[in-house]
């Protein structure tokens, strides 16, 4: 399969203030790009500033858009006011995502059924969206920001580990089902990687878990993330170290031995 061109494409990039989403941002502005980006309306200024920039870096156009994915007509909105805006959108990114920290019984459950708003909700609606626009031109990508907590219970985060869980089955499935329309779906999957979503707030400042894996550096993610999307990989885990500890090992494991040491590694280490 041929490299997938990017070079005056228009890419929506969710979550795109801060993080893995700016990176990814800069790098699509990179490979000349159009850059279309949407934020958290607390982060509208930002978001702008972050825009112009992209523009004035990489001589592409660019867009800002401010919109809360947790609302029930959150995505709608963002659909229809970048349609109204950006006709044709090649590549939508789902990478707008939240965290909470600490066990489900005790964790804000408010806090929880927004994280499921935004992380399933929100991705599962846009990717409707925009996927019937691109089977009907025959071209397109999507790629979902999903997580190696896909691939097993992440105990003390349980809720953002099942809704990994969910976009990894969801993307998988579409991805079939679109197989010989021209558009490919892709997710990325990075480990704990060093961006806001996993600090402040209730996240641990470490986890026994960094003394295994370390922390990632978003940038470097965003660029396997872009690299896995040109060649159309349907699920691309970045690091061999990774692949064999969340692919390989939870095969070898029994449910209840996996289940066992991520309640361990994944506490807080004081």
């Amino acid at each position: 399969m041929s490299s997938y061109e990017l070079k005056g494409k228009h890419v929506l990039i969710t979550g795109a203030a801060s993080g893995i989403g700016s990176e990814l941002s800069r790098c699509f502005a990179f490979e000349g790009a159009n850059c279309i980006l949407c934020s958290h309306p607390s982060e509208a200024q930002k978001l702008m500033n972050f825009s112009e920039e992209l523009r004035n870096t990489y001589n592409v156009n660019t867009w800002s858009f401010a919109e809360d994915l947790a609302e029930e007509e959150g995505p709608d909105k963002l659909y229809h006011e970048v349609k109204a805006r950006i006709p044709v959108i090649d590549v939508m990114v789902n990478n707008a995502g939240l965290m909470v920290y600490g066990d489900f019984h005790q964790a804000d459950i408010s806090r929880q059924i927004r994280l499921v708003h935004v992380n399933i909700r929100a991705l599962m609606t846009l990717m409707y969206l925009f996927l019937k626009d691109m089977t009907d031109r025959g071209e397109g990508r999507i790629l979902n920001i999903s997580s190696v907590s896909a691939f097993q219970p992440t105990v003390h985060h349980a809720v953002y580990g099942a809704s990994k869980a969910f976009v990894q089955s969801l993307s998988e499935a579409v991805g079939e089902e679109v197989r010989r329309s021209g558009v490919r779906v892709c997710t990325l999957n990075p480990s704990y990687t060093n961006t806001p979503l996993i600090k402040g707030g209730d996240f641990p400042e470490r986890l026994w878990w960094y003394s295994i894996s370390g922390l990632n550096d978003p940038a470097v993610i965003a660029q396997e993330g872009v690299r896995a999307l040109k060649k159309g990989k349907s699920v691309h885990i970045p690091g061999l170290r990774n692949k064999i500890i969340h692919i390989l090992l939870p095969r070898l494991s029994s449910r209840k031995i996996t289940n066992l040491l991520s309640y361990y590694v994944l506490k807080s280490r004081q």
